[in-house]
């Protein structure tokens, strides 16, 4: 019952995102000029991890690697699964083509954020143009969704403005190359589930039922956020057809049952894969264990809003609940809820800010999006004393094999033209939520324009660390050679651009191939060669954010990893530091220097330290002067 709607539209809406998108980096390549060193631009704090993993892949690395700490699956010496391992499928997409081409990760980087712009502009486009079938406002809901997500999670620059600390910048999904590359898979799916609940044969039914179940598996391979939210949009619709039955339900199920056959066997092998999980993975990822409902988010009020719009147009009679449209809209307010209060059955919640983020944010504005065009058409089809019965009515024929689809189909699209969202309505919405999108897109890049300034610079020094790291000769068993940096920025992006593994770095964590004991003695280790001294500790630990994170745990560091945050406390402080002092003691007695033993050691000209500490183990040679950085080789002393 679907027309063939007009992509220009889409098309005009993808370009103008990806314009947007594209600022940042072309803000870095305006300043940095003929300097420029090949660095993308950076915002999130995680994406050296993901660009490190892509990158390691590049090279033709296993599954199962580790970039940050050198270690690689190998046949007697398994790697225990880790999340990238396990969500590897957005990796190899991007890995496959690169490698053919010779694109180095960060040239894939670079990429990555228009072309994700444009995917989910489009596949937004086409999930509101099919169910409300108004081109304009599918157009207006591409901008109000993606453009006005991180306003609706609590983070932006009106949080700076109203002088709060915006956690989380820029436009959330471009994030590469997670949540990007699954976000379009996710609206995808939620384009492919619709067409299985509302396509006029049983064909079509079948067909997308099987592409919607190919999607989610897809998903379960991408991001754990993004399935468990389409498992439970997916769940929301089953329980909506199970309690309004319009007509046309048994179709309805049919093509719900295909779904959940493909999904189930997607996840016998996601299940085993969790299976095999490092020890210590959900430690790192701050599972916790609680049954306190989370009401109070901004996504959540969004949800609700979209669900309130809804009743108020059945309640005046400009809606007619059990038609499949208001279903799936409810359906979508419906999941966003279930996703931040499942725990309240299961009893475990995982970093719910993920949601927030990176999923509901964007559900809840579908959700309210279609709801408003959908009261518009329920009151244009009111005023025109339409009655709300003709998907319900065409429904019914198909599911009775009734041979008057193309009639029926025809009658809706005529009611449908004359119910299209003015002009002087979805023009100034759409304006202005470009515009908006626009505007966090400028505050960030000039907030972050001298960090991606640092991140270019660094680049030429880990461009001559590949090939000193190359040059050197190695076992295959060997472990990469390993890099020293006293600056946390820097050393995290070291995985990302070269063969070198690094002593410490923020994102070793997320690879879990150390247990929690090991990554707190790289921390101490790091800190120590860093020329932190126990007394100056107190301060690393409470202002020095990842090195919080590492020691106590992200979900003690960040309030909005869980639900019930417990911050990190003076005496549990006190405690670390006197594990540190022991540490640097033992170190002290020590003849022989730390494990993993280090190759290269770079001194930067902006964060000057003590190399004493250094010395003691190793002899430092000075290698090359790139910029304001210092590579020397070291050489352990025969103590």
């Amino acid at each position: 019952m679907h027309k063939t709607f007009r992509w220009r539209w889409g098309a005009l809406a993808a370009a103008l995102l990806a314009s947007v998108a594209l600022i940042p980096q072309a803000h870095l390549r305006y300043t940095r000029g003929r300097e420029w060193q090949g660095a993308y631009a950076y915002f999130y704090s995680d994406e050296p991890a993901y660009a490190a993993y892509l990158s390691a892949l590049i090279e033709g690395r296993p599954r199962r690697s580790d970039p940050y700490t050198g270690v690689d699956d190998q046949r007697g010496a398994p790697l225990a699964e880790s999340l990238f391992s396990i969500q590897f499928l957005p990796a190899y997409l991007l890995s496959i083509p690169a490698r053919a081409l010779g694109l180095s990760a960060r040239t894939v980087f670079i990429l990555l954020m228009p072309l994700t712009a444009i995917g989910c502009s489009l596949a937004v486009y086409w999930l509101v143009a099919s169910i409300t079938r108004d081109e304009r406002a599918a157009v207006a809901s591409v901008f109000v969704v993606l453009c006005l997500g991180i306003l609706v999670s609590g983070q932006g620059f009106i949080v700076n403005v109203l002088g709060g600390f915006s956690g989380y910048v820029f436009l959330p999904f471009l994030r590469r190359y997670v949540p990007g590359v699954p976000l379009v898979f996710f609206f995808l799916f939620c384009g492919t589930l619709w067409r299985s609940l509302a396509c006029e044969t049983m064909r079509a039914r079948y067909l997308f039922s099987l592409a919607t179940g190919a999607l989610f598996a897809a998903l379960v391979y991408s991001y754990f956020y993004h399935w468990t939210a389409a498992a439970a949009l997916a769940a929301c619709c089953g329980l909506a057809w199970l309690v309004a039955r319009p007509l046309g339900w048994r179709a309805a199920a049919t093509s719900l049952a295909v779904f959940a056959a493909v999904a189930a066997a997607s996840l016998v092998p996601y299940f085993y894969l969790v299976s095999h999980r490092a020890s210590a993975t959900d430690e790192m990822q701050a599972l916790t264990h609680t049954r306190a409902p989370d009401l109070w988010r901004g996504v959540e009020l969004t949800a609700f809003v979209a669900l309130a719009l809804l009743a108020y147009g059945a309640r005046r009679g400009q809606i007619n609940w059990r038609e499949r449209a208001p279903l799936f809209t409810a359906s979508l307010a419906l999941s966003v809820l279930v996703v931040f209060n499942q725990q309240i059955i299961t009893g475990l919640s995982l970093q719910p800010m993920h949601y927030e983020q990176y999923v509901g944010n964007y559900v809840a504005l579908i959700a309210l999006a279609l709801a408003c065009v959908l009261l518009w058409q329920g009151r244009a089809r009111h005023n025109n004393g339409q009655h709300a019965t003709n998907d319900d009515e065409g429904a019914a024929r198909v599911d009775e094999g009734a041979a008057r689809v193309d009639e029926v189909d025809a009658q809706v699209e005529a009611v449908a033209a004359r119910r299209l969202v003015p002009h002087r309505l979805w023009m100034p919405v759409a304006l202005i939520a470009l515009l908006w999108g626009a505007g966090e897109a400028l505050e960030t890049t000039l907030s972050f324009a001298r960090q991606n300034v640092r991140h270019d610079e660094w680049i030429a020094v880990t461009r001559r660390l590949d090939e000193l790291a190359r040059s050197v000769q190695r076992q295959p068993s060997e472990r990469f050679p390993v890099v020293f940096n006293p600056d946390d920025f820097r050393v995290d992006h070291v995985p990302a651009n070269t063969s070198c593994a690094v002593v410490w770095a923020p994102h070793m964590f997320a690879f879990a191939s150390l247990t929690r004991a090991e990554s707190r003695e790289r921390v101490f280790q790091f800190l120590h060669f860093a020329a932190v001294a126990p007394a100056d500790f107190a301060a690393s630990g409470r202002d020095q954010g990842f090195i919080q994170f590492s020691i106590f745990g992200w979900e003690r560091a960040n309030p909005r990893l869980a639900v019930e945050f417990r911050p990190v406390t003076p005496e549990e402080i006190a405690t670390e530091q006197r594990g540190y002092a022991d540490y640097v003691s033992a170190l002290e007695h020590s003849d022989r220097p730390p494990q993993p033993i280090i190759n290269f050691v770079v001194v930067s000209d902006d964060q000057p330290f003590s190399l004493a500490n250094l010395e003691r183990f190793y002899t430092l040679t000075p290698v090359e002067r790139v910029g304001a950085h210092t590579i020397y080789r070291a050489t352990p002393r025969q103590l």
